[in-house]
């Protein structure tokens, strides 16, 4: 090969080199590939309104949607929604007649721990609600769910039905429960629904609660921070296309338990008007449940209009030897609501032998 060749073949290498140099600055650059389009978010579920330091637990979908709201600094401040509560059994039958069917059939009906309410009323059903938390249904479907413990009744506002269903009732009922060894004050709405009927073979006697909700708080704090508690409620609203979607997929005999984002609302509205509208005597009753629940009794000063709280079981042993004591005149404290309703001194401290 000449070097004429040579030098033709290197000037051509040269040539190209120098052009692939100047294509891209030229303006000439192949295109690097898009980036695909990033999806957009999904919408979510609902709008709520959510306080600093609150917990929001969740569960379900659609009609099954279940939610909890806790105050992680004041722990019994509360706010929660069950669509569907339950089931429970209607009748001591219907429940033995289950067992025996498990025991000759060898296969579990998974209601074993199921309670009996009977009447199935609102205000029966809510005495049972400890023990419908427990059930291993509930706590498989919502572990974070509230932990009310004990639940005594005060007082209860029938309402008009929610679900149009011939022995529904509804209702809402003012409580006294305890959680986590304290004692908390609270309402709840609830419609109860006999589902079936009692049959010898499985699936009957059952019932269920629906669209309970419940405002709580610490005992005496709730008149407080109701407010704040309806506030958030009422700030629930479900998103458009989720709407959308649980009504496209709900079964045509499926109770409406959130419609038109905004179910949560009138019920809050009506269970502030109950409370708005409660009597002295409901008041006063709620402070002798109060009392028994923690084991206390008050005793009344007269001459100076101070009420004390002792240690049950105390009063019986001062009265029997009054003039023994510090504070000689005290006495047991009548059925005046005026009085029950007064700040409480602490009698144990108090009140001392002389």
């Amino acid at each position: 090969m000449s070097i004429l060749h040579l030098l033709r073949q290197s000037a051509l290498v040269f040539t190209c080199l120098l052009l692939l140099c100047l294509i891209p600055a030229m303006g000439f650059a192949a295109k690097k590939p898009a980036k695909p389009a990033t999806p957009a978010a999904p919408e979510a579920p609902f709008a709520l309104d959510q306080p600093p330091n609150w917990q929001l637990y969740q569960a379900g979908e659609c009609d099954t949607l279940t939610l909890f709201l806790q105050n992680s600094k004041d722990p019994l401040q509360q706010l929660f929604f069950f669509p569907r509560f339950g089931p429970v059994y209607m009748s001591q039958e219907q429940k033995s007649s289950d067992l025996q069917y498990e025991s000759i059939s060898g296969q579990s009906l998974s209601r074993r721990d199921m309670p009996v309410v009977k009447p199935m009323t609102p205000e029966n059903f809510v005495r049972f609600m400890p023990q419908i938390l427990q059930m291993q249904t509930i706590r498989d479907f919502f572990p974070n769910r509230p932990g009310l413990r004990i639940v005594e009744t005060i007082a209860v506002t029938p309402q008009k039905k929610a679900l149009d269903y011939l022995d529904t009732q509804s209702a809402i009922i003012r409580i006294l429960f305890v959680q986590d060894n304290r004692l908390g004050e609270g309402l709840l709405a609830i419609t109860t629904v006999p589902a079936a009927e009692f049959r010898s073979g499985p699936g009957g006697g059952i019932g269920m609660g629906f669209m309970m909700y419940g405002l709580t708080a610490a005992k005496g704090k709730l008149n407080d921070q109701l407010p704040e508690l309806l506030k958030i409620g009422r700030s629930f609203k479900l998103s458009t296309s989720y709407e959308k979607k649980c009504k496209k997929d709900r079964a045509e005999d499926s109770p409406v338990l959130l419609d038109s984002g905004n179910s949560l609302k009138p019920v809050l509205d009506a269970m502030a008007l109950v409370w708005e509208k409660r009597q002295p005597a409901e008041d006063m009753l709620a402070e002798k449940r109060a009392d028994e629940l923690q084991g206390l009794e008050r005793l009344h000063r007269p001459s100076t209009g101070e009420v004390y709280a002792v240690a049950k079981g105390f009063s019986e042993q001062y009265l029997t030897s009054p003039q023994s004591y510090n504070i000689s005149d005290l006495r047991p404290l009548p059925d005046d609501s005026a009085l029950w309703l007064k700040p409480v001194l602490n009698g144990m401290q108090a009140i001392t032998k002389k």
